[in-house]
C-alpha cells in the first residue's frame, strides 16, 4: 500500500491489484548479441531476446546456435521467441529509407561510437559502414506490403513469433512516428495476419 501527497493528486492505501506472471516466475527473457552469450541465454533463461541490430543471415545462424544449445540443456525451444526490429513504413521502400535515414543513422552512428559493434559477431560487427550497408537485411522498411512480406519472412526463418518494434528515433518528429503506427496498424498487420 502506498501513501503520497503530490502538487495534483493525493494517494491514501493505494495498491497495484493485477500482479505479474508467478508461476514460477515471471518469464526471463535474455538478450544477446554474441555467440557465447546466445548459448548463455539457452541455459539460463526462458528464452532468447533477439536483438534489433545483426542482420538476417546472421540472427538465422545464431538461431541455430541457440537450438543446440537448448538441446544441450535438456530444455525445449521456448513457446515464446521475442525479437526486436527497428520498423519504418511508408507508401514506398524509397520514402521509407528518405525518411528514417536522419534518424536512424544518427542512432546507429552512436551505437558504433559506443562499441556496439564489438559485442557482435564476425562478419556482422561494423555497424559504422554507410547506411545503403546498414540497412542491408538488418531493419524491417518499406511499403505496407514489403513490411509484411519482411516481417512474415522473419518469422518464417526464424521461427521469431513476438516482434518488439522501434518506430522512434531521436530527434524524430511526433507526427512521423504517428504515421507509421497508423500505417502498421492500417495497412501492416492485416496482411500479417493473413499471411500467418
Amino acid at each position: 500500500r502506498v501513501d503520497m501527497v503530490a502538487s495534483h493528486f493525493e494517494l491514501k492505501g493505494a495498491s497495484a491489484a493485477t500482479k505479474p506472471v508467478q508461476k514460477p516466475h515471471p518469464p526471463i527473457w535474455i538478450g544477446a548479441n554474441a555467440d557465447p552469450a546466445i548459448r548463455r541465454a539457452a541455459r539460463l533463461g526462458d528464452c532468447w531476446y533477439v536483438n534489433p541490430h545483426n542482420r538476417m543471415d546472421t540472427i538465422i545462424e545464431q538461431t541455430g546456435i541457440y537450438k543446440r544449445a537448448l538441446d544441450e540443456a535438456g530444455k525445449p525451444f521456448p513457446d515464446e521467441f521475442p525479437a526486436r526490429r527497428e520498423v519504418f513504413v511508408a507508401k514506398t521502400r524509397e520514402e521509407a529509407i528518405r525518411r528514417c535515414q536522419p534518424f536512424l543513422a544518427e542512432k546507429y552512428k552512436a551505437y558504433h561510437q559506443w562499441g556496439q559493434s564489438k559485442a557482435m559477431p564476425e562478419g556482422d560487427n561494423d555497424l559504422g559502414v554507410e547506411f545503403d550497408e546498414l540497412i542491408r537485411d538488418r531493419f524491417l522498411l518499406g511499403s505496407p506490403d514489403e513490411v509484411a512480406e519482411q516481417m512474415l519472412g522473419f518469422h518464417k526463418a526464424t521461427g521469431i513469433n513476438h516482434l518488439i518494434m522501434s518506430v522512434q528515433w531521436p530527434g524524430m518528429p511526433q507526427s512521423m512516428v504517428l504515421d507509421v503506427l497508423h500505417m502498421l496498424a492500417e495497412e501492416v498487420f492485416p496482411k500479417v495476419r493473413q499471411g500467418s
